[in-house]
């Protein structure tokens, strides 16, 4: 008979922890092949939700309490992950919501798919058979749509993973035991996305199964504007690789690349007094060069969603390279020369707006090439 671990993470969820105990305690019954266990981790609550599981206790002998000082979601989880690991007997763990909205007849459903070979499962509502519950506030359904999207690209999660900030999961006990915890940096909702990560990362299996989603009879949402900026904040620095960060890279090695070029133009003119065509072709091939080095060693290193880093390739290899990258670039300047024409000349539009725009251009080609041509070998 396998053991579970239901860990609950509560915040001033007095009003709803014991009906969500007694739902698992319930569903629990209907499933005589596992043996059930709860752990709530409450961070210290000051409307007494220890106390009312302390209560509980009483009456089930199967629920266990942490507490701790209020530090978030994601570290509340992982004192719960750090307790069942400590424990050799629990083979799986469920996660899920202290607030009601995940239904423990769901749960069924998740164990099901890990028997048939999946180390970590999410109940999604945006798979197809999941429900959303039409009073969840058309907010936070905005928001949670966002949140996904924004993780996505960010992140760089590519696969067909549609909830990915989803908090009701199931996990295999020998896949947790193969996640780093200190590298989950991540005190808010983004926990659960840096989770899923880790888990793709290190090649497990994930499924979705479909959960019907309903929205906290009582009580109110504990997201605070300071989980937002963590969301953005965590989720870009998550994966370096993702297509998101390559692109802000590429644009700071062009701007970087700007800077080399006038410096370069400015000494060869004003101080060696080279012609100024010809400081204007060295110093466009020096910037070229240069942002192809960059580029190379910081922009595209790793390239791929969890590319390693590649092997030591051949000089030969490197100047194939290098002259795809010149001829992009070559590319780029002409079609930045002839944006700015046209939409100076025959639009009429100010020469700085103009400018900029031609920049863009220039700059989207550039990354394209780079991506297609340059660098698509590594991915």
């Amino acid at each position: 008979m396998k053991k579970v671990l239901v860990i609950i993470p509560t915040y001033n969820e007095a009003r709803n922890i014991k009906q969500l105990i007694d739902a698992v305690e319930q569903a629990a019954l209907q499933m005589r092949s596992y043996d059930f266990n709860i752990l709530v981790v409450d961070d210290n609550s000051p409307d007494g939700t220890a106390k009312h599981v302390k209560a509980l206790r009483k009456q089930y002998d199967n629920i266990y309490l942490l507490s701790g000082k209020k530090a978030g979601l994601g570290r509340a989880y992982i004192r719960g992950f750090e307790y069942a690991l400590k424990h050799e007997e629990f083979d799986v763990l469920i996660m899920m919501d202290g607030d009601l909205s995940h239904n423990p007849v769901d749960i069924p459903a998740l164990l099901q798919a890990l028997t048939q070979g999946d180390d970590y499962v999410i109940g999604s509502r945006y798979v197809t058979g999941g429900v959303i519950s039409e009073s969840w506030p058309v907010t936070r359904k905005i928001n949670s749509r966002i949140a996904n999207f924004v993780a996505r690209k960010l992140v760089g999660i590519t696969n067909t993973i549609t909830d990915l900030t989803g908090g009701f999961k199931a996990i295999t006990r020998e896949a947790l035991e193969q996640i780093d915890l200190d590298s989950l940096n991540a005190s808010g909702y983004i926990f659960q996305v840096s989770l899923l990560h880790a888990f793709l990362r290190k090649g497990f299996r994930v499924r979705e199964v479909p959960i019907t989603f309903a929205n906290r009879s009582q009580g109110t949402s504990k997201m605070k504007p300071r989980d937002i900026i963590e969301f953005l904040y965590r989720a870009y620095k998550l994966d370096p690789t993702a297509p998101i960060q390559r692109i802000v890279r590429f644009g700071v090695v062009g701007a970087c690349g700007t800077v080399v070029n006038l410096s370069i133009l400015t000494f060869l003119v004003r101080i060696v007094h080279v012609d100024a065509l010809i400081s204007v072709a060295a110093a466009i091939e020096s910037s070229i060069l240069f942002n192809f080095f960059l580029n190379h060693y910081y922009t595209f290193k790793g390239y791929g969603s969890y590319a390693v880093r590649p092997k030591k390739e051949s000089l030969h290899t490197l100047l194939l390279k290098m002259g795809k990258f010149n001829v992009g670039a070559l590319g780029g300047a002409t079609i930045s020369f002839t944006t700015f024409t046209l939409i100076f000349k025959l639009a009429h539009i100010n020469y700085l707006l103009a400018d900029i725009i031609s920049i863009a251009v220039a700059m989207s080609w550039n990354y394209y090439v780079s991506t297609r041509f340059v660098w698509k070998a590594i991915d």
